[in-house]
């Protein structure tokens, strides 16, 4: 009988520490670590690439393009329009903006190097800037598509403001006989090419001169629908 006590007793003993240490364990199973309880990190979001925009200064690297007025179309549009649409892309948020070197000429360089145009990404909206001869009033939008978008219509309003409109396109031109837009429609690269006005009608040339700064920053923001200060 003592016997059988003692054994009782002593395995009481030994299930006594067992017994002690199983809230701790529960607690140690319920208390995990913050990095055991911590939600699987979001993927960050993408952000969404801004839009493109490519201007080109018409002619130049030895074409001159059209005659008037004193001048000619490549030497205007690099003197005066130039330095203004520089000056105004420079303030775009949404967009980013670049410029054809005015050294080169887009059209030779598509069509004589197979440069230009063919090695432009396929992202990239392009608006070509010329002046209209040989006799005329006004300006207008040659178009890529049968109908404007609201981008050519806001670059023909811009027009319209300060030169006029060339009665003959009441604002836009559908095209599909221009050698370098061609490659830029087949290409599937989007594009708007705005005849500012006619650098043989002296009127036209005045108010181009005297409006520039207000035209280029026009300019940009009918190209990214962006409000400049």
């Amino acid at each position: 009988m003592k016997k059988w006590k003692f054994g009782l007793v002593a395995g009481l003993l030994l299930l006594l520490p067992l017994a002690l240490s199983t809230p701790t364990l529960a607690r140690a199973a319920t208390t995990a670590t913050p990095e055991a309880t911590a939600k699987p990190a979001k993927k960050a979001a993408k952000v969404k690439p801004k839009p493109h925009y490519l201007i080109v200064m018409g002619h130049g690297a030895g074409d001159p393009g059209a005659h008037g007025s004193g001048t000619t179309e490549a030497t205007f549009l690099r003197k005066y329009m130039l330095p203004q649409l520089r000056k105004y892309a420079r303030e775009v948020q949404n967009s980013t903006i670049t410029f054809y070197n005015p050294r080169k000429n887009l059209v030779s360089d598509t069509l004589f190097h197979h440069q230009g145009s063919y090695k432009l990404s396929k992202k990239t909206t392009v608006i070509m800037f010329h002046l209209d001869a040989p006799a005329g009033h006004g300006g207008h939008v040659i178009i890529h598509k049968k109908h404007p978008t609201a981008r050519d219509q806001r670059l023909a309003k811009v027009i319209k403001k300060y030169v006029g409109l060339n009665r003959a396109y009441n604002g836009f031109s559908y095209r599909t006989n221009l050698k370098n837009c061609n490659v830029l429609r087949k290409r599937g690269i989007d594009y708007s090419l705005v005849e500012s006005g006619f650098i043989t009608n002296k009127t036209d040339v005045h108010h181009l001169k005297k409006n520039m700064a207000k035209i280029a920053k026009a300019d940009i923001e009918a190209i990214t629908n962006e409000k400049l200060k």
